[in-house]
C-alpha cells in the first residue's frame, strides 16, 4: 500500500499539471554535499509550476507543492561526516583509487535503487516525462530512466568540469591548455604540468571505459531490459549538461551550446545565525576564522598530535576561531568555539570573518567566493587541490601541504592573510566578477531546462562532434591523406628530377679499343 500511495501521489500530480511540464529527477547519491545543488534546481522547478518527482536518499522534511519523493534513503546509509582520515589518506587520495572508488560507489547505488519496489512502480506507472535527469559522477548506470520514459535527458555535477562530461556533448577538452579536474594547476601550464595533465587526461578517458561505462551499460540491459541500447547510444542524446562551475573561478574555456555553468546555484540569501554563534562572533574584537572540513571527513579522526597542532596555533592567533568538529575538546583553547555542526553559508556572510580554512570542497570555495572571504586551504583528495590553487592564482588564497604540515606553516598562513589585506581585497574582487551575470545560476538552469523542454530536447544544439570516433575528431584520416599526397607529390619531383638528371648528365663511356694480336 505505501507504493500504490506513493506512486499515486506521482501520478496525481502528473495529470493535474497543465501549463507546467513532469520532470524525473534521479538523484539516488547518498552524499548531502551533492544533494544540495540538485536539490536546489528541483525545488526551483517546482516552483515555477512544474511537477517534480525525485528519486533522493534525502527526502523533503515537510510537504512541498509540485514536489513528490521517492525515499531510497534505506539503501545506503548516509555519507554525512562518516569518513575518516585513514579511508581518505588511504584511497580517496591516490587519483587511481579515487577513480575506481567513485565509480563502484555509483554502481552499488544503482545496483540497490533501481529494484526497489518504488522505484519499480515508478518505472510501470505509465507516467510520461517531458524531462529527466541524472547526475554526472561515478557512472551514468541512471540514464536508463530517460530511454524508458523516452524523454530528454538532462544532466548535472556538483562539482566543476568532469574529464567525463565533454565527450556526451561533444565539448572540446584539449588537455594543452584545460586542465583536468585533479591536475594540480591554474592558468597557463608550463611543460611538466601540460604532462602531468595529458597524462591524467588519457588515463581519464580509459578508467572510464574500463570501471564505469562497460559495468554500467551491462546494468542498463539487466535493469532496463536486453532491448535496451547500449548506453552511449542514450548518453550521447543528452541535452543539456548543467556544470557547477563558473569562468570567473575555473577559468575560460569553450564550451558548447548544450554544456551550461551554473556554479553557486546552491548558495542561498542567507538566514539568522544561531545565537551562541553570533555571540561568539560579534564580540570577538578582531573577527574570527571559520574552520571546517565538510559534511565527509570527520576531523576528530585526525592524529592526536595533528589536533594538537590546531590547537595550539589558534590559541596563539590573534583572532576568534569557529571549529566544526564531531566530539568533545577537553583542552578546547579559550579563543576557540567548537560545534557539530554550523551553518557555513550564514557565517561565510558575516563580515566579521575573516578567512575561511578547509579541505576546499567545492561548495565551501563556492561560498567563500561568493561572499568576499579568503581562504586557507588543507587539500586532501580528486578536485580539491585545484579548487584552492584557483583562489591562489586570484590572490585570495593560500594552501597548504597536510603531510608537510608544521605550527609554524599553518600559523604563518592564517596570520598572513589576516595582516595582509591584499587577500581580502582579492577575494572581493574574484566576489563582483563571481555574481555579475545577466541571469542568476538558478535561473540560468531554470531557463535552459524550460528551452530543452519547449523545443522537445533541442537536438540543434547539439555539435556534429558527439559520437564522432577519435579519428574522425583529431583529423586523423585528413593528416594520413594529406601525408599521402604529400609523399606521393615528393617522389614524383623526385622521380622526375632523378629523370632529368640522367638525361643532361650522363657521362659517354667511350668503347674499348679492340687489342691487335701479334
Amino acid at each position: 500500500m505505501k507504493y500504490v500511495g506513493l506512486l499515486l501521489v506521482a501520478v496525481l500530480g502528473a495529470l493535474s499539471a497543465t501549463d507546467g511540464a513532469n520532470i524525473l529527477g534521479v538523484f539516488p547519491i547518498n552524499g548531502r554535499s551533492h544533494w544540495v545543488v540538485y536539490e536546489s534546481l528541483m525545488k526551483a522547478l517546482a516552483a515555477r509550476g512544474h511537477n517534480v518527482t525525485v528519486i533522493t536518499a534525502f527526502p523533503q522534511k515537510s510537504p512541498l507543492a509540485n514536489y513528490t519523493d521517492i525515499d531510497v534513503s534505506g539503501t545506503l546509509p548516509s555519507a554525512v561526516n562518516t569518513v575518516g582520515i585513514e579511508l581518505v589518506l588511504k584511497y580517496l587520495a591516490s587519483v587511481f583509487a579515487n577513480q575506481w572508488f567513485i565509480a563502484d560507489h555509483q554502481m552499488n547505488i544503482c545496483r540497490k535503487t533501481q529494484k526497489l519496489p518504488e522505484v519499480q512502480a515508478l518505472l510501470q506507472s505509465g507516467i510520461k516525462f517531458d524531462a529527466v535527469f541524472t547526475e554526472i559522477f561515478g557512472a551514468d548506470c541512471d540514464v536508463g530512466y530517460a530511454y524508458h520514459f523516452k524523454a530528454p535527458l538532462l544532466s548535472i555535477m556538483s562539482s566543476s568540469h568532469l574529464p567525463w562530461s565533454y565527450d556526451r556533448v561533444g565539448g572540446p577538452d584539449n588537455p594543452s591548455y584545460i586542465p583536468t579536474i585533479v591536475t594540480r594547476a591554474a592558468g597557463k601550464m608550463n611543460f611538466k604540468e601540460r604532462m602531468i595533465n595529458t597524462l591524467y587526461y588519457i588515463y581519464f578517458k580509459m578508467a572510464w571505459k574500463y570501471y564505469s561505462e562497460w559495468p554500467a551499460n551491462e546494468l542498463l540491459k539487466e535493469n532496463f531490459g536486453p532491448d535496451t541500447p547500449h548506453i552511449n547510444e542514450i548518453v550521447y542524446n543528452t541535452s543539456m549538461v548543467f556544470v557547477n562551475g563558473h569562468f570567473s573561478l575555473d577559468g575560460p574555456r569553450p564550451l558548447v551550446p548544450n554544456m551550461v555553468e551554473i556554479g553557486g546555484i546552491h548558495v542561498k540569501s542567507p538566514r539568522p545565525i544561531p545565537k551562541d554563534i553570533l555571540k561568539f562572533i560579534e564580540d570577538s574584537p578582531n573577527g574570527v576564522m571559520f574552520f571546517t572540513f565538510g559534511s565527509l571527513i570527520r576531523i576528530s579522526t585526525l592524529p592526536p598530535n595533528v589536533l594538537q597542532m590546531f590547537k595550539d596555533v589558534f590559541a596563539k592567533l590573534p583572532i576568534r576561531v569557529l571549529w566544526k568538529y564531531e566530539e568533545e575538546m577537553p583542552d578546547k583553547p579559550d579563543n576557540v568555539y567548537i560545534s557539530k555542526w554550523m551553518p557555513q553559508r550564514d557565517i561565510l556572510s558575516h563580515p566579521k570573518v575573516r578567512l575561511f580554512m578547509t579541505h576546499g570542497g567545492l561548495l565551501g570555495i563556492i561560498e567563500a567566493v561568493h561572499s568576499g572571504v579568503p581562504v586557507v586551504g588543507i587539500p586532501f583528495f580528486f578536485d580539491q587541490p585545484r579548487n584552492i590553487l584557483k583562489l591562489v592564482q586570484q590572490g585570495s588564497g593560500i594552501i597548504l601541504d597536510y603531510e608537510t604540515l608544521t605550527n609554524d606553516i599553518l600559523y604563518n598562513a592564517i596570520t598572513t592573510i589576516v595582516n595582509n589585506n591584499s587577500y581580502a581585497i582579492n577575494a572581493n574582487k574574484l566576489a563582483k566578477r563571481f555574481k555579475d551575470r545577466p541571469l542568476n545560476a538558478t535561473e540560468t538552469a531554470v531557463y535552459w531546462t524550460e528551452y530543452v523542454i519547449r523545443h522537445k530536447g533541442a537536438k540543434h544544439l547539439r555539435t556534429a562532434a558527439v559520437g564522432m570516433p577519435w579519428w574522425k575528431y583529431y583529423l586523423v584520416d585528413v593528416i594520413g591523406f594529406i601525408l599521402l599526397i604529400i609523399f606521393v607529390v615528393l617522389y614524383l619531383i623526385y622521380f622526375v628530377l632523378k629523370a632529368i638528371y640522367k638525361k643532361l648528365f650522363k657521362k659517354t663511356v667511350p668503347p674499348k679499343k679492340k687489342e691487335k694480336k701479334n
